[in-house]
């Protein structure tokens, strides 16, 4: 009904697009579920608890509804990179023939098949350059107000490692670092309407990160903004480039200055130790458990298979029992935190290859559209997303935050602006190719 009444009309779409955008952080003042869950099994420790339907869902699905009728023959339904992203669903849910709980696979299954949607809704939707920057606006006024939830978090609530509207730390900062080297590229590119408030929401995203002491948050962010500003200012560098880049250089430094007391503590956390042991358990339960089921464990089921009755549970055990700890089979195992260890645990090696392909093909075409397209809006837009996701990709090794739903759909969003821009691209390489041939007839 929705996608009828948004037919033909652009204001009301954009509205509804912009809330979808905006409800990507799921919560207002902290972590909430905007939407209906079937089969809910909360008390479950793996990445997906029952069969969910986000709010976003019904947006995406009614914005897609509408493009198809208003022009149905130019409907694309596999764009740029839709068909590598069903590839790799499918190769994941091959681990349905060899699972122990097949509900928890179907479960998955119908997570990432709901997800595509915001894909294609990214895609269809942003149609021109103003699109382009209309998203960019709204994620900024979406981050602004994160900022205000981390600062009533951090100030008024004391809370040493904020988490914002997101159910733990790591996953805000990898969100903030995503989008913000969208802001970062974006707003030292050519003027756009809100091109300065997307460097005041760039600058609320460093605080963020620093907020959450999220080690390789903060690491990821550095770096990234250094790249970022290294080759916006090799691509050309303007005036607004050089001054921009010296004032965010003293910010930095300020910034290091104020929280190197607390950056250092958190990195000295006798914890780390632990912590860094128990990545290494969790990676080796990993690798036995594809050397057992080379086309995996089943989606979702690592958490299932690392607990009594099964044999992979004596990993973590012998583990504690060589530190001495008394060995608590009542206590549920955690699960693997490397998102590439839990693909290949659970998706097997096909899955994890599927991935691989999807992820590199997308960075190919930013890497492309940031070499094919001149200075403009669009290369640093594929500057920023392949900046912003290439961060996550390496963060990643450490945290699987992208099988969570807000990290997820903001991944998805901008997969879907890559394939519009490759789109952009192939039209753009076309007509040039015309007009070549007609200079030459």
């Amino acid at each position: 009904m929705l996608g009828w009444l948004l037919r033909n009309r652009p204001v009301p779409q954009r509205f509804v697009f912009g809330v979808l955008c905006f409800m990507t952080i799921n919560g207002l003042f902290g972590p909430e579920n905007w939407g209906l869950t079937l089969g809910s099994i909360e008390a479950y420790r793996g990445h997906t608890k029952g069969y969910h339907f986000y709010f976003n869902h019904a947006r995406a699905i009614a914005l897609l509804t509408a493009r198809w009728l208003e022009a149905p023959r130019q409907f694309h339904w596999l764009p740029p990179g839709m068909g590598l992203y069903l590839f790799y669903c499918f190769c994941s849910c091959i681990s349905l023939l060899t699972a122990e709980d097949a509900s928890l696979v179907l479960m998955t299954a119908h997570k990432m098949l709901f997800a595509s949607v915001i894909f294609m809704a990214g895609y269809h939707t942003l149609k021109t350059r103003e699109d382009m920057q209309f998203f960019v606006r709204v994620m900024v006024y979406t981050m602004l107000w994160q900022f205000i939830v981390v600062l009533k978090l951090k100030y008024l609530h004391g809370i040493y490692q904020v988490r914002g509207t997101f159910e733990h730390q790591n996953p805000l900062a990898m969100y903030s670092v995503q989008i913000g080297m969208v802001f970062l590229a974006t707003a030292m590119g050519p003027k756009f309407r809100g091109a300065n408030r997307t460097l005041i929401a760039f600058l609320a995203t460093a605080f963020i990160v620093q907020s959450t002491y999220s080690r390789a948050g903060l690491a990821m962010f550095a770096a990234g903004s250094i790249g970022v500003l290294s080759l916006s200012l090799m691509e050309r560098p303007t005036l607004r480039r050089i001054v921009t880049g010296t004032l965010l250089g003293f910010v930095g430094v300020a910034g290091v200055i104020y929280s190197m007391d607390r950056v250092i503590e958190r990195f000295h956390d006798r914890a780390n130790i632990a912590s860094g042991e128990l990545r290494t358990v969790m990676n080796k339960t990993s690798r036995e458990m594809v050397g057992d089921h080379p086309f995996g464990i089943g989606c979702n089921n690592y958490a299932l298979m690392v607990n009594p009755p099964y044999r992979y549970a004596e990993i973590y055990f012998d583990w504690d029992r060589d530190r001495g700890m008394p060995v608590d089979e009542t206590k549920t195992n955690p699960v693997v935190e490397s998102h590439y260890y839990l693909l290949l645990a659970e998706n097997g090696y096909l899955g994890l290859f599927s991935y691989f392909v999807l992820i590199g093909v997308s960075l190919f075409r930013n890497v492309r559209s940031f070499f094919y397209f001149g200075h403009s809006f669009e290369r640093c837009l594929s500057l920023g997303i392949g900046a912003g996701c290439a961060l996550n990709y390496a963060q990643s090794t450490l945290e699987r935050v992208l099988t969570q739903p807000r990290n997820l759909m903001l991944w998805l969003l901008l997969l879907g602006i890559t394939g519009r821009l490759e789109t952009w691209r192939r039209v753009k390489s076309v007509q040039q190719d015309q007009r070549r041939v007609k200079g030459e007839v």
